[in-house]
């Protein structure tokens, strides 16, 4: 490469970078984002992962259990409220046709069930098994870029609304969705009522371009 391309390159990547610093951005954030989402997620079935608990495949049939007790103020997981929330996940789920549920004695006046997961259930299953069972769907698509914040001249924030594809019936329980208060836009996407906002993240580059921080448009919630 010869001094005169060489200093052409060099321009023309500090002019793309210049942009980007002073806010002159014209980056088709649209396009972009959703081939981010759609690269990350192909079958259109896992933008979000809902955990059900730390149920592996080594552990079905799942027969639920009760504990009671003090909670200790030093230990920062409640492992009394978790447990109740993994029982009513269970519940809930069940009665959606994911998990098969028998009633199998009780615990004094409590009753006791076990769960299996359905064929149905397999279907929305992280096939990672990351942490536990979670189930899976959606596709994020995105309506229309909202914001591009440059408040901090090398990193980016771009707030967008979107819809989802793929959701099916079972999560549109809101006894179901209420739970997840971790995503923010659970009840918008998964309803359609309005649109959901998501947020995506850059950092910008040597050379100018932009790189891929962290995408909040899905995700594994809690």
């Amino acid at each position: 490469m010869n001094n005169k391309k060489i200093k052409h390159s060099l321009l023309s990547c500090s002019l793309i970078l210049l942009s980007l610093l002073t806010g002159c951005d014209n980056t088709d954030y649209k396009t972009r984002i959703q081939e981010e989402n759609d690269n990350i997620n192909p079958n259109g079935n896992r933008a979000v992962c809902l955990r059900v608990g730390k149920l592996f495949s080594n552990m079905y049939p799942y027969t639920i259990h009760y504990l009671e007790g003090e909670i200790n103020p030093k230990d920062q997981w409640d492992k009394i409220a978790a447990n109740n929330r993994l029982n009513l996940k269970l519940s809930l789920y069940a009665k959606e046709g994911l998990f098969t549920e028998e009633l199998v004695g009780y615990d004094g006046d409590k009753p006791l069930y076990r769960y299996d997961l359905t064929d149905e259930g397999r279907k929305y299953i992280d096939k990672k098994w990351r942490g536990g069972t979670n189930f899976c769907f959606g596709r994020v698509v995105v309506d229309k870029i909202l914001n591009v914040d440059h408040q901090w001249k090398d990193k980016p924030m771009v707030i967008f609304s979107y819809h989802m594809d793929n959701v099916p019936n079972w999560i549109k329980n809101p006894e179901i969705y209420r739970l997840y208060k971790g995503f923010g836009s659970m009840e918008a996407a998964v309803t359609g009522n309005k649109p959901a906002k998501g947020i995506h993240y850059y950092s910008i580059k040597s050379d100018g371009t932009l790189k891929l921080s962290v995408g909040a448009s899905g995700g594994l919630v809690l």
